[in-house]
Formats: C-alpha cells, sequence, structure tokens
C-alpha cells in the first residue's frame, strides 16, 4: 500500500508529548502541519522520518515501517529537510550537495556524471550556481535552507519532510521552495512540511493539519482548517479572515 502513515504515534519526553497522532501523506499530496511553537510538528516530523522512534504506534511507507529500514534505505524513500544545520567541515557546495546522493551508492562508490548533473541542475534551481566552488560554510542562513532543501531532493525520493525550510528565507525565495516543492506533487512526490506562517500553508498544500499541545485539533482542506474561532483559540491571539483580492488571508485583529 502507497503513502506515508503515522498509525497511533505517542513518544515523550519531560513534560512533552505527541499523543496519538494519526496522519496520512499520499503520493502527490502535499500536506502542511501548522500550530504554535512547541505544539510538537517537529517533533512529529522527527517520529515519521525515523530520527525519533515512538513509544507506541507506528510510521509506515509504502507498507514498510520506517523503524526498520536502515538510514540507507530510509534515505531512498524519504528526503528530509531539518529545522537546524550546524557546519562541520567546509566542503564546497557542489561536494557537499553531492553528499545527498549517498544513499544511491554503494560503500565504496563515487558520484558519478548523472549525479553532477543532477546537483549542477538543483544549484541553478535554487539560485546557488554561482556558489557550487565556494565553501558552504560561507552561505548565508537563507542560502544554507535553499542549499538544505537541494540536497534532499537529490536522490529523488518518493516522500519530502521540511521542518521549516521557509525560516530566513526572503519572500522571493520562499515561494521558490513552496513553488518548487509543489510541482515535486504532479510528480507524485508527497509531501509533509513543518510552516509557521498559516497564509502560506493554504496557499500551497492540498490539506493542512493543525497541532497543539501534541494533538491533532483539526485536519482537511484549508477552507476547512482556516476557521476564525479555532485559529485564533489555537494561536492565543484574535485572527480574522480577509477577502484580499479573491484571496483567503488570515490577519490579527490589531488594537490601534
Amino acid at each position: 500500500m502507497r503513502g506515508l502513515w503515522a498509525e497511533d504515534v505517542g513518544f515523550s519526553y519531560g513534560d512533552f508529548g505527541i499523543k496519538g497522532v494519526s496522519l496520512r501523506v499520499s503520493p502527490g499530496e502535499f500536506v502542511a502541519l501548522i500550530g504554535p511553537n512547541g505544539a510538537g510538528k517537529s517533533t512529529l516530523l522527527k517520529l515519521i522520518y525515523g530520527t525519533l522512534k515512538p513509544h507506541k504506534g507506528r510510521v509506515l511507507v509504502d507498507g514498510n515501517d520506517v523503524h526498520r529500514l536502515s538510514p540507507r534505505e530510509r534515505a531512498k524513500i524519504l528526503g528530509f529537510v531539518p529545522q537546524n544545520h550546524v557546519p562541520t567541515f567546509p566542503f564546497k557546495v557542489l561536494d557537499f550537495l553531492l553528499l545527498g546522493a549517498t544513499p544511491e551508492l554503494g560503500t565504496f562508490g563515487a558520484p558519478g556524471e548523472k549525479h553532477k548533473k543532477r546537483a549542477l541542475e538543483l544549484l541553478k534551481t535554487f539560485g546557488l550556481g554561482e556558489y557550487a566552488e565556494k565553501p558552504y560554510t560561507s552561505l548565508s542562513g537563507g542560502q544554507m535552507r535553499l542549499l538544505l532543501t537541494a540536497r534532499a531532493l537529490m536522490t529523488s525520493p518518493n516522500y519530502i519532510l521540511l521542518d521549516e525550510p521557509t525560516s530566513e528565507l526572503d519572500l522571493k525565495n520562499a515561494l521558490l521552495v513552496l513553488q518548487t516543492v509543489r510541482k515535486l506533487t504532479s510528480e507524485g512526490v508527497g509531501v509533509l512540511l513543518v510552516i509557521h506562517d498559516p497564509n502560506l500553508a493554504y496557499l500551497f498544500a492540498d490539506r493542512l493539519v493543525l497541532m497543539k499541545n501534541g494533538r491533532i485539533l483539526a485536519h482537511g482542506k484549508p477552507d476547512e482548517v482556516f476557521d476564525e474561532r479555532l485559529l485564533s483559540e489555537v494561536y492565543g491571539i484574535e485572527l480574522r479572515l480577509i477577502d484580499c483580492s479573491g484571496e483567503t488571508v488570515l490577519r490579527p485583529k490589531l488594537e490601534v
């Protein structure tokens, strides 16, 4: 059975926990996780990718238990863009990107011409072509986010999980990332995205999953989840839905 499934997943550390969460991402579907800080979005993403192991429940990808796959097998199927990355060695940008092809190579394999071609295409897509031979440690925070997204696509995974890929990006590059990822769904790639901006989630996702305190409070099509009363309660501020040139936009109510 194709699809990425989290079934009744539970996990806890300290006073925080993921409490019996279930969700599915189908091939070619774009699902966005939204909610306030500390809701458990990033933790859930790590549980689904396999970085963390659930205390109960399971995660399946195309019928296989994610936590029984080897890291190499998992990385072929799932692309992952972490929220944080600390550079450890001044690889050239191109070489760092080529490391993303490792799951396709044997133990002693080296990237070939097809991998280099793929890497150069991705650098061009994300506007990083001119930095190919520069140390990736010299990139800005926003450029690093673009590079990490490109690296997650090196193996052409069936599913891609992204944890705040638009953080530190200006509007142009945030839209570039989301449009590029959106395009992947037309090729059958399933996307699970954690994002803080509900408006961007509304614009790009097929389905929204609203989380708070380790639980899913609502899920469905964007129009179904964008409820003023519900979102105001979840985010702890008074919010309004307004029509802006035919588009629904979520705005805080400001006291002037």
